[in-house]
């Protein structure tokens, strides 16, 4: 495999994770739908950071040194399935968002949605697994610096414009008009879902202490 099947095959397993969805999807998504565009890619820019950190840990080799050491990995499982617990809990409660009708995001706002995203997606562990797994095929010792690189940059600028379109599509007013009839009911089958993750999360890394 050439160095730069290498980038292209690393940047396209990565584009076919954004076929399954999970934590990440529900915050930008509803993020979109209760803030506005802002709002959205700042939580999805907070996603993508994340991704961009477990990249540069997994060509590092330190996702693999994350998800063999069983300790280790347990506890992030923990820790990330109650943070989901309280991120459900605010979305149940409430909490966890201005309504649709409140003015547009300001830089506070923004920025505590970008923190969220970023959070969010630092405590899936899948994160982790999928970069040790998907580097330790595609990019292996043999590969050169700028391949490694520029899969990194594609990694972070795929993820970053994916949220993006997320964000674009959701922030819709069509959309968020529907949303804003609905916005309860929205918000409790959000955190009834992300409930969902961080109680198996937790459940799994229990299992393995």
């Amino acid at each position: 495999m050439t160095a730069t099947h290498s980038v292209i095959l690393t940047i396209g397993l990565f584009g076919l994770t954004f076929l399954s969805p999970g934590p990440n999807l529900l915050v930008v998504v509803q993020s979109s739908l209760s803030v506005g565009r802002t709002g959205g890619i700042a939580a999805g820019l907070g996603v993508a950071s994340g991704d961009a950190i477990y990249a540069a840990l997994g060509l590092l080799g330190m996702t693999a040194v994350i998800s063999h050491s069983g300790d280790l990995f347990a506890g992030i499982k923990v820790v990330g399935g109650l943070y989901l617990l309280w991120l459900a809990w605010k979305m149940l409660s409430g909490h966890a968002s201005p309504g649709v009708a409140a003015a547009p995001a300001s830089v506070q706002a923004s920025s505590n949605l970008f923190v969220r995203g970023l959070i969010t997606d630092l405590a899936n562990p899948q994160t982790v697994l999928f970069f040790a797994s998907i580097f330790a095929v595609t990019l292996t010792a043999a590969t050169p610096a700028w391949a490694k690189l520029l899969s990194w940059l594609g990694i972070v600028a795929t993820s970053a414009a994916w949220r993006s379109a997320l964000s674009f599509a959701f922030s819709r007013k069509r959309v968020r008009s529907v949303y804003s009839r609905w916005q309860r009911t929205f918000e409790r089958i959000a955190g009834v879902a992300l409930a969902g993750f961080g109680a198996k999360l937790i459940v799994e890394g229990m299992a393995r202490k």
